[in-house]
This record gives C-alpha cells, sequence and structure tokens, in this order.
C-alpha cells in the first residue's frame, strides 16, 4: 500500500481554515487541543471534555456565541427543558460541571436512540417524546481534574483531555504578557491573524463552488457561462489573495521575532503553574485554577519594577512573578508544606535550566533502590550498615563515579564531617568539592547526616534563589481582606487547636462590619439556614461566615451551587464577603477551592514565629499612639 511519510492525525483531517477559526476563538495552539477539536467536530458520539481550567468551556462558549449557545447544569431545575428545546429547534446545548457518572434520562440521547415516524426521527429525553433537529450539537465538560469515569460511561461517550498542556499555557501566558508589555504589538498581531484567516477562509469558498459548478456542469463545460466567468475571477482574486496573505505572513513572522523576546517570561510562568498543579497530590485543599493564576500573572507583570532595557525588563519580571506566587501560595500552606514548596520551586527552575539531572534527584526524594553491598563498611564504629549502603548507591551515579573508594580512603576526613555539628558547611575531598555542585551535596548529606538535609535545602534554597524564600511572610488577613471582593469567597484552612475567629471579629471591627457580621456554625441540619443567610448576604452586603463546612460534607454541593451562580446574579452587594473554614477533606468542592482566597490557620512553632505573628499585628496607627517611646517602638 502507498504510505505518505510523516503523516500525522492532524495532517490528515484538518481543515486549516476550520482551525484558524477555532484558535481565534479561545482554542489553545498546541497539537493536543487541536487533535481534540478535530474529534469534537467528526466524532460520532457526543463529547465529554475533562477540563479542569476552563478551557474547552471557553472555546465552545466562543465558538457557538454567533449561533447561539444553551448552558445549563444537571442541578438547574430547568435542566431538561433546556436540553429539550436545543434538541427541537437545532441549537448548541453545553452541560456544564459533569460528575463521574450521568443521569440516566441522557441515554437515549447520549445512545442515539431515534425513533422514526414517517419520514422524521424523535428522540426520549425524560418522559418526553422530542422531534430531532440535525443542527443539534452537544457538548459535555468536566471540572474534575482526574476522572474515573465507569465503562459504561465511556462507551456513550468521546472522552477527551482538555488539560492545559506546555505548549499551549506559553502562547497564552506569552500572549498576555505581550498585550500588556507592548499592547500596538498585540493589537497588530490580533489583526493580522482575523485578516488572513478571512482571506483564506474566502480563498476556500471560491475553490469549492468551482468544484461545485464543474461536477454539476451539463454537456461542454466550455459552453457553461457562468462556471467559465466564476474561473476568470477566482483566477484574478486568488493572485491577489496569495499575495496579500504572503504579505501578512511575512508580517507576522517579523512581529512573533518581536514577541519572542518575552518567551522567557512565559515559559517561566507556565513552570510555575505546573508546579503549584502538583500539590493537590500533598494535601487536597491545595488547589489552584488557572484563571486565578492568570490573575496573578497580569498583576505581577503591572506592579514589577519597570526597566527601559528589554532584557533588563523579563529579568524583573520573572524575579517578581516568581516572588508574588510564593508569597500568595505560601499563605494557604501549611508551615510543615513552605519550605517543600520553596524546594519544589528551586528544583523546577534548575531542572528546565539543565543544571539537575533526573537520577541525582530520585536519589534524593527516594534514595538508593539497591540492596548489593559490594563493599565492606569501612568505619562500623560510627557508620551504620544503612548509611554505607546509601554510600554505595550514590557511587552509582555518574558524578559520584569512585566516589565510594575515595570515601574508603579518606575515612578521616568524612568522619570529622559526620561529627561536626554543621557537616553541611564542611569542605570535602577537594576533588569532590571542585566536581560536585551543591544539590550533589545535598545528595551526599543525605547518605552521611540526614538530620541536616533540611539545613542544607535552606542554604540551596537562598544560594539559587534568596533568603525571602526561606522565610515566608506571616499572614495578613487584612491584606487578604483587600485582594477579595464579592464573588470570591475567603477560605480558612483548619489544623487542630486553631481558631481563626478572634482576628476575624478584630477584622470586622476594624472595617466597621462588626455590626453586619453573621455566623453559621455548620452541622446537621444548618444547611438551609446557612444558604438563607448567603442569600440575605447577597442583598444587605453582609460578611457571612460558615464554620466547619468539614461537618456537613453532604451539603457543600448546595454551597458550590450557590457559588456558581453567584457571578451572573445582579443583586450580590459589592460588600459582601463570605468566610469559610474547614480543616483538610477531599468533600470539599474543587471548584470553590480553585477559585477562592485561601488562609492556613495553625498555631505558630518556635518563638521566632511567635514573637513575628504577634508583633506584625500591631499597625503603626497604634504604635504611634503609645505616649512614652513612639519611635523607640514603632516598626
Amino acid at each position: 500500500l502507498p504510505v505518505t511519510p510523516d503523516s500525522t492525525f492532524v495532517s490528515l483531517l484538518q481543515d486549516p481554515v476550520k482551525i484558524r477559526e477555532w484558535q481565534m476563538a479561545g482554542l489553545p495552539s498546541d497539537t493536543v487541543s487541536t487533535e481534540n477539536a478535530i474529534i469534537v467536530s467528526k466524532c460520532r458520539r457526543w463529547p465529554l471534555m475533562i477540563d479542569p481550567q476552563a478551557q474547552a468551556n471557553k472555546w465552545i462558549r466562543s465558538m457557538e456565541a454567533e449561533a447561539g449557545l444553551d448552558v445549563f447544569r444537571l442541578t438547574d431545575k430547568e435542566a431538561l427543558r433546556t436540553l429539550e428545546n436545543g434538541v427541537r429547534f437545532g441549537r448548541a446545548v453545553l452541560l456544564e460541571s459533569v460528575g463521574e457518572t450521568l443521569e440516566a434520562a441522557l441515554d437515549p440521547l447520549l445512545m442515539k436512540q431515534f425513533i422514526k415516524t414517517g419520514g422524521s426521527f424523535s428522540i426520549k429525553i425524560g418522559d418526553s417524546i422530542i422531534p430531532f433537529h440535525d443542527d443539534f450539537r452537544f457538548y459535555m465538560t468536566s471540572k474534575l481534574a482526574n476522572p474515573h469515569f465507569s465503562p459504561e460511561v465511556c462507551m456513550k461517550v468521546s472522552v477527551l483531555n482538555f488539560f492545559v498542556t506546555l505548549e499551549g499555557l506559553t502562547d497564552q501566558l506569552l500572549g498576555i504578557v505581550v498585550t500588556l508589555e507592548r499592547p500596538e504589538l498585540s493589537e497588530l498581531k490580533i489583526e493580522l491573524t482575523a485578516l488572513s484567516a478571512k482571506m483564506k477562509k474566502e480563498q476556500k469558498q471560491m475553490e469549492d463552488k468551482i468544484l461545485y459548478l464543474m461536477s454539476n456542469a451539463q454537456g461542454n463545460i466550455l459552453d457553461d457561462e457562468e462556471l467559465i466567468d466564476t474561473l476568470s475571477m477566482s483566477k484574478v482574486t486568488s493572485v491577489e489573495i496569495s499575495k496579500k496573505v504572503m504579505e501578512t505572513e511575512q508580517t507576522e513572522v517579523e512581529i512573533d521575532a518581536t514577541r519572542n523576546v518575552y518567551r522567557p517570561v512565559a515559559q517561566h510562568a507556565t513552570l510555575l503553574f505546573f508546579a503549584i498543579a502538583d500539590l493537590s497530590l500533598i494535601d487536597p485543599m491545595y488547589q489552584y485554577s488557572l484563571a486565578w493564576f492568570i490573575k496573578l500573572y497580569e498583576g505581577s507583570i503591572e506592579n514589577s519594577t519597570k526597566s527601559p532595557k528589554v532584557n533588563e525588563r523579563t529579568g524583573k519580571l520573572v524575579d517578581h512573578i516568581t516572588f508574588s506566587l510564593f508569597t500568595n501560595v505560601c499563605r494557604s500552606l501549611f508551615e510543615r508544606h513552605k519550605l517543600m514548596f520553596a524546594f519544589m520551586l528551586c528544583v523546577k527552575i534548575l531542572q528546565q535550566m539543565g543544571r539537575i539531572e533526573g537520577a541525582d534527584w530520585r536519589f534524593l526524594l527516594t534514595g538508593g533502590t539497591s540492596t548489593t553491598v559490594d563493599r565492606r563498611n569501612p568505619a562500623p564504629e560510627w557508620l551504620t550498615d544503612k548509611a554505607w549502603l546509601e554510600v554505595l548507591n550514590l557511587n552509582r551515579l555518574d558524578r559520584f563515579n569512585g566516589f565510594a573508594t575515595d570515601f574508603h580512603s579518606n575515612i578521616e576526613l568524612y568522619k570529622n564531617i559526620f561529627d561536626s555539628s554543621d557537616p553541611h558547611l564542611q569542605a570535602l575531598d577537594p576533588y569532590w568539592e571542585l566536581k560536585l555542585d551543591s544539590f550533589q551535596r545535598l545528595c551526599f548529606l543525605r547518605c552521611v547526616r540526614p538530620d541536616k538535609v533540611i539545613v542544607g535545602v535552606q542554604m540551596f534554597i537562598k544560594k539559587h534563589l534568596d533568603s525571602r524564600y526561606t522565610e515566608p511572610p506571616p499572614l495578613d488577613l487584612t491584606m487578604c481582606y483587600k485582594d477579595s471582593i464579592a464573588q470570591i469567597p475567603l477560605i480558612f484552612i483548619l489544623s487542630s487547636g486553631a481558631d481563626p475567629m478572634a482576628d476575624l471579629m478584630k477584622l470586622a471591627d476594624e472595617c466597621r462590619f462588626s455590626k453586619k457580621f453573621e455566623k453559621v456554625s455548620l452541622g446537621q441540619g444548618q444547611g438551609p439556614k446557612a444558604e438563607k443567610l448567603i442569600h440575605i448576604g447577597f442583598e444587605r452586603g453582609l460578611w457571612v461566615c460558615l464554620e466547619n463546612c468539614h461537618l456537613s460534607t453532604s451539603w457543600m454541593p448546595s454551597l458550590e451551587v450557590i457559588l456558581q451562580q453567584m457571578p451572573h446574579l445582579t443583586v450580590v452587594h459589592k460588600d459582601f464577603r463570605l468566610w469559610l473554614t474547614s480543616m483538610p477533606t477531599p468533600d470539599f468542592p474543587v471548584s470553590v477551592l480553585q477559585n477562592s482566597i485561601k488562609m492556613t490557620i495553625e498555631p505558630p512553632q518556635g518563638l521566632k514565629a511567635n514573637m513575628t505573628r504577634s508583633y506584625s499585628r500591631f499597625t503603626d496607627m497604634y504604635l504611634n499612639s503609645c505616649r512614652d517611646h513612639p519611635l523607640e517602638w514603632k516598626r
């Protein structure tokens, strides 16, 4: 059989004009997203898109906006009515927030169990028989990042993964930074892209018209005046369009070359997003949406130090975005996870630069995997067999080849390091001191003195990032309130023995909301009361606090629906704030966590943390009001 070399899924099935239109409607430009879009347009089964960052949702809404799109959730009162109207009148329908199971009422539609009556087809939805319109289009999206769909669900739909990719997010963030830094360049790029798409569409329509006329021509085609005239006009028009397309594409190449100066900023920001996306594996409450990240990214670009030189400006942007993300994420992390997060950021940045090898990283995380001891322990009186086995495994890494022999030969040097109170500062043998970098020194420290690895990690972060990353600032509740708006809830993530109510009541007094502050402790039967209070708060601009959400997991889906509907309401008072408190629980709605301001509350550990927290509560106004020593006590 003849084979086309280097053929791909996209090259075989793509329509370049259609793909350009999709990308203008918000489809990410990476290969995976393009393949997904082609499947959506050509699949026989209705598409169910895994869409935790709402990329597919945004694309479907924009693509179908002109033709008219009906959006609903299964929790809506008129859900089936919306679907019935879409089937009857041939409209596009989007079902949002699909869970791991689908309603049985959708089965006839998903399985396309048509009922033929006369010359037309009908379908059963619920208890109604609805005439089926050929133009009907049905889309489904799920916000679950890692759903477990049953085989029965997978048989009924086409499951597509629209999780954001490195390539797609980099292009998206590059567009944002260029729009904010060089708005005229961004506008020209958008205009040229639209113009190029329009001209290619006209060219394709002309070609299709010629093919249609030729295929339907009767008799001698030279006698068909309409066809001859169309061919004559198309030749002139095609030359003009081709020339304009070439000029446009050349200009786009020149613009892209200028835009690529900011590509390192976009690549760095993409790396940071994927770093925080992994935090949910540590604690289910550590959830962050792409929309939240992009808002933080835009704020960092606007607030960072300006510079006339582009290279200096990009460096300042990278530094500001990194630290801004670190401080905002740290206020939602427990104390025991903050150093780990800083270290993870540092390692990912160095991995992108190619300065940390995968084998070294795996060794630091898990240690050696081999249990073969091919050499005798040279100093069993102070070196345990386990530590010696780790040294032997370390010797198997490329960079440490021969290290076990040197360890055996210089046993006194390594004994001094082992006995030292600060082994992370001690020098190795001169040969290894020059050969090993700071990360590989951590691998050595893990083998000999694992109790000092945390101190070594702190030094590593200070060297490659900054000392600021080892001392995250204490929680500033006032700043969190200033960052909030009425539509975004504020969540206190609690630990045992922590209670944020004293600090929250103090903030309410400072903001003059103590008389407009209402709270409900959730538990059995408290859901309707809390819902009523939230709706009253919408109208009157109250502060509503729902305590102990982890004790009312059955009501959490109702809270999720209320918060999802809030942006579409016109009666939400600008002063309204919803405060939630909860212990970590996997049952807390992911969409609420992703689109909220999260703060961890736990008792400070150590004298320094206690003093810092206590002192941070004093304002300048309070200190200046001291009669005797206002200047000495000023922060």
